[in-house]
């Protein structure tokens, strides 16, 4: 008597294949019957930081605050974790997601403490509320603003207020972030380290939209950058390949070079300039 042939072994079902943390699918957006955003595709995953960038009107803020559903779609889609945003109850959407606008507006005269509290509202009544005090001291040592602390929100500077708005946002602990310009404020040094803070969160496995001006750090800390012209993504990738002098002097119709540093390798982002003329040029020249 023959013995039996085993059974095969079933293949192992493969894993499903997380949604990515943001996406946007021919996205429109229109006011006043105006075209502010058309045919936009984005996916954001976890982990990766990712830069919107391009020229004044060219879309950026727009994007971001239809990303955070604060501006209804007048066609396509933006889904977070696979589900559209509209779907999100607002305290359940808080605790995935995390928003910094460019303003920074409060109604009535908190203590910088408790703006960076704020950031653990979604989280009353949970589990993680234990975690309230540890995350909001972190934020504030990470920002420098436990010097801060006592002082009312409105009698800040604006760098100071753009670093408790981003303390808010440490604090909060959500997994995505959308940060509007969280630089624009801030001197050298306190922007480097914000970005440095949002590259930090990106390795830990948050995903991380950023809205920037300067070009030369969102070369040194953005895994990709989106370019935007006229509404429309016109480039999307590594810095390295977005960056280039020739779509750059296009997009911004201002002479870009676009060069490396000597000592780091950085991608360095520069207006091309005429020489400055000397003192005795400016005198002969005035009449």
């Amino acid at each position: 008597m023959s013995a039996r042939t085993p059974a095969p072994t079933p293949a192992p079902t493969p894993a499903p294949t997380p949604a990515p943390a943001l996406t946007a699918e021919g996205l429109e957006v229109r006011i006043g019957g105006r075209a502010l955003l058309r045919g936009v595709d984005l996916r954001v995953e976890a982990g990766e930081v990712l830069a919107l960038v391009g020229p004044n009107g060219a879309g950026k803020s727009t994007l971001l605050a239809a990303l955070v559903g604060d501006l209804p779609a007048a066609a396509g889609s933006v889904h977070v974790h696979g589900r559209p945003v509209a779907d999100w109850r607002l305290r359940e959407l808080a605790r995935e997601r995390s928003v910094t606008t460019q303003e920074h507006h409060l109604a009535f005269p908190f203590a910088v403490a408790d703006v960076v509290a704020m950031g653990r509202a979604p989280w009353h009544g949970r589990p993680e509320s234990d975690d309230d005090e540890t995350a909001i001291a972190d934020a504030m040592a990470r920002t420098s603003t436990l010097p801060l602390a006592a002082q009312t929100f409105p009698t800040l500077s604006g760098g100071e207020k753009a670093r408790t708005a981003f303390a808010r946002t440490l604090a909060q602990r959500a997994g995505i972030w959308l940060l509007d310009e969280p630089t624009a404020a801030l001197d050298l040094g306190h922007a480097d380290d914000l970005l440095a803070d949002v590259r930090r969160a990106a390795v830990g496995g948050v995903a991380a939209v950023v809205v920037l001006h300067d070009l030369s750090l969102a070369a040194a800390w953005a895994d990709r950058v989106v370019l935007l012209e006229a509404g429309e993504v016109v480039a999307d990738g590594p810095p390295d390949a977005v960056l280039t002098a020739p779509r750059l002097t296009s997009v911004y119709a201002h002479p870009v070079e676009v060069l490396r540093h000597p000592a780091t390798g950085a991608l360095l982002v520069l207006p091309r300039r005429a020489a400055r003329p000397a003192a005795h040029q400016l005198e002969e020249s005035t009449p």
